[in-house]
C-alpha cells in the first residue's frame, strides 16, 4: 500500500515544499494516513514537505478523551506540531438548528479552514477511503444527483488531498496491523442511526452479498469516469459561455443561440449563469432548469424562481436577481464588520455603533446611555466564542434565513414579510449573522439560535443610535 502511494499517488497530490495539515480524529484510517504522511516526508527530506496535525474532540463520547491522548501521544513521537480542539458538537448542532452529521462537519472544515490560515498550510489531507466514495455515490444516487453528483469524492479539490481513496476498509487495517499503529474505533460508527451509516451497513453489505462482491471498486471506477466526462464537459462550458455570455444592467444573459447547444451543455449554461446572479453554488434544481429549456428561447417568456427572475428578449434570455433590482435605488450597502468582545464599532452610513459586551460591561454601558436609541440581542457566551470569528453585522443578502424553535429555518425574506418591512428598507437594515444564519434583526427579530443557557454567562450585543432610522 505505502509503496503504490508512495510511487503513484503522492507525487501528483502534493508538490515539494508543501506544509500540510492532517485530519487525525484517533481512527485506523486517520491514523494510517497520518503514518503514510509522516513516512513520505521522512523518506526524502529534500522534497521540503512538513505536517501539522490537526485534532477535533467533539465532546460527544466517553472514548473521546482517550482518543485526544493517542492522537497527541503519536504526533510527540513523530515530532510533527498537533493542534487540538475541543467543542460542544452536540450543542452547536441545537444552536445551528441543524443534523448531528452536518453542523459538526461545518465545524470541523471551519476549523481546519482557521489552522491551515494559522500554520501557514498549502494542503489540507482527509483520510477519506474506497467506502466512503462507495457510500457517498450511493448516497447521492439515491437522492437523484445528477451526473456532477456521482463524480462522487475528488482525490484532490480547493487545496483538500484525499490519498486514500482508492484503498478499502480492509487495505487500511493491514496497514495499521503491519506497522503496529495503535487505533480506536468509533462504535457510533457501527449505529445504523444516519443514512450514511445504514447504506454503509446495510445496503452495501446486502449490494455485495446478493449482485456484486466488488461493488466499492465498481462505484469508484464509475465516479472516475464520471470526473473525466465532467472535467471534459467543464471545458466546453467554458468556452460556449465566453460565446454566448452577455452582460446587463442588473442581470446576466445569454445569446439566443444558446438553445441550439445539446442539453448536457445548455443546462450547465443555465445552472452556471443563475449561480452567478443568486451566489447559490449549486445554481437550480432540476425541474427549474427543464421548465427553462422547455421555453425554447421564445422571445416574451418570463418565470420568477427562487431568488431570480428569468426572462427572454429577442438580445438572449436574462437572469435577473430580485434583491438586486428592489435594492437599485436604496442606499449602498456596506462591507461586513467582524464584531469582537469588547470591540466598539461604527455602522458605516449610519449614526450607530454596535458592540458585543460582557454582561458587567453592559451594565456599565447601560446606565450611561439612557438617553440614546438603544436595540440589544443577548446570546449564549459559549456558543457563541464557537463562532471562531464570523460573526458579522451586515445587510441582506441572497441566501439568508432565521431558524426559530418549532418552527425550523424561515428565509429572511419570509421574515421581512410577516414584519411587515417594505421591500425598500429590508436591503437598508443592518442584520447579524454567521454565514447565512442571521441572529438578528435589530428592532425587528432575534432568532432562535445561541439563547442564553442557564447558568452560563452571557454576551449582549448592543446597538446605539443617535438617530434609529434604519
Amino acid at each position: 500500500m505505502f509503496e503504490e502511494l508512495r510511487t503513484y499517488i503522492l507525487p501528483n497530490l502534493i508538490p515539494g515544499n508543501s506544509k500540510l495539515l492532517v485530519a487525525v480524529s484517533g481512527g485506523p484510517d486517520s491514523m494510517a494516513l497520518g503514518h503514510i504522511l509522516w513516512r513520505y516526508m521522512r523518506e526524502d527530506p529534500a522534497q521540503g514537505i512538513s505536517l501539522v496535525i490537526s485534532h477535533i474532540h467533539h465532546g460527544v463520547r466517553k472514548e473521546s478523551d482517550q482518543e485526544l491522548e493517542l492522537v497527541r501521544e503519536m504526533a510527540e513521537r513523530w515530532e510533527v506540531p498537533c493542534r487540538i480542539h475541543r467543542f460542544d458538537s452536540i450543542g452547536y448542532a441545537q444552536a445551528m438548528g441543524k443534523s448531528f452529521e452536518e453542523a459538526a462537519r461545518e465545524w470541523r472544515y471551519a476549523r481546519w479552514r482557521e489552522d491551515m490560515r494559522e500554520d501557514g498550510c498549502t494542503l489540507l489531507a482527509t483520510a477519506h477511503h474506497l467506502g466512503d466514495q462507495a457510500e457517498t455515490i450511493l448516497y447521492r444516487l439515491l437522492r437523484g444527483s445528477g451526473a456532477a453528483g456521482l463524480t462522487g469524492i475528488y482525490p484532490s479539490r480547493d487545496s483538500i488531498i484525499r490519498p486514500l481513496l482508492t484503498f478499502t476498509k480492509a487495505d487500511i487495517f493491514r496497514y495499521c496491523d503491519q506497522e503496529g499503529l495503535p487505533y480506536a474505533i468509533d462504535q457510533t460508527n457501527r449505529q445504523p442511526i444516519y443514512v450514511r451509516n445504514r447504506i454503509r451497513l446495510e445496503l452495501i453489505p446486502l449490494l455485495e452479498r446478493d449482485y456484486n462482491p466488488r461493488l466499492q471498486e465498481a462505484l469508484g471506477r464509475m465516479g472516475e469516469l464520471l470526473r473525466w466526462d465532467e472535467d471534459y464537459l467543464a471545458q466546453q462550458v467554458e468556452k460556449a459561455w465566453n460565446v454566448y455570455a452577455l452582460n446587463g444592467q442588473q442581470a446576466i444573459g445569454l445569446k439566443p443561440a444558446v438553445f441550439n447547444e445539446p442539453a448536457a451543455i445548455l443546462s450547465r449554461l443555465l445552472r452556471y449563469a443563475a449561480m452567478i446572479v443568486t451566489g447559490e453554488r449549486r445554481g437550480l434544481s432540476y425541474a427549474y432548469i427543464t421548465r427553462i429549456m422547455s421555453s425554447q428561447g421564445k422571445s416574451g417568456w418570463k418565470q420568477d424562481l427562487p431568488g431570480l427572475t428569468v426572462k427572454i428578449n429577442e438580445e438572449g434570455i436574462w437572469f435577473c436577481n430580485k434583491v438586486q433590482a428592489i435594492e437599485k435605488d436604496s442606499k449602498p450597502s456596506f462591507s461586513d464588520i467582524s464584531l469582537e468582545l469588547g470591540k466598539r464599532v461604527k455602522i458605516p452610513g449610519y449614526e450607530a455603533e454596535i458592540t458585543l459586551l460582557t454582561e458587567k460591561e453592559f451594565k456599565l454601558a447601560e446606565e450611561g446611555l439612557r438617553d440614546s436609541d438603544n436595540e440589544v440581542a443577548i446570546f449564549d457566551q459559549e456558543l457563541l466564542i464557537q463562532t471562531q470569528g464570523r460573526l458579522m453585522c451586515r445587510t441582506r443578502r441572497q441566501g439568508d434565513k432565521m431558524w426559530f424553535p418549532g418552527v425550523g429555518h424561515k428565509a429572511l425574506k419570509k421574515v421581512f414579510q410577516e414584519g411587515k418591512i417594505s421591500a425598500f428598507r429590508r436591503s437598508k437594515l443592518p442584520l447579524v449573522a454567521v454565514g447565512d444564519e442571521v441572529l438578528w434583526i435589530p428592532g425587528l427579530r432575534q432568532s432562535g439560535l445561541w439563547p442564553p443557557q442557564k447558568g452560563s454567562s452571557k454576551v449582549y450585543c448592543m446597538i446605539t443610535a443617535t438617530n434609529w432610522e434604519f
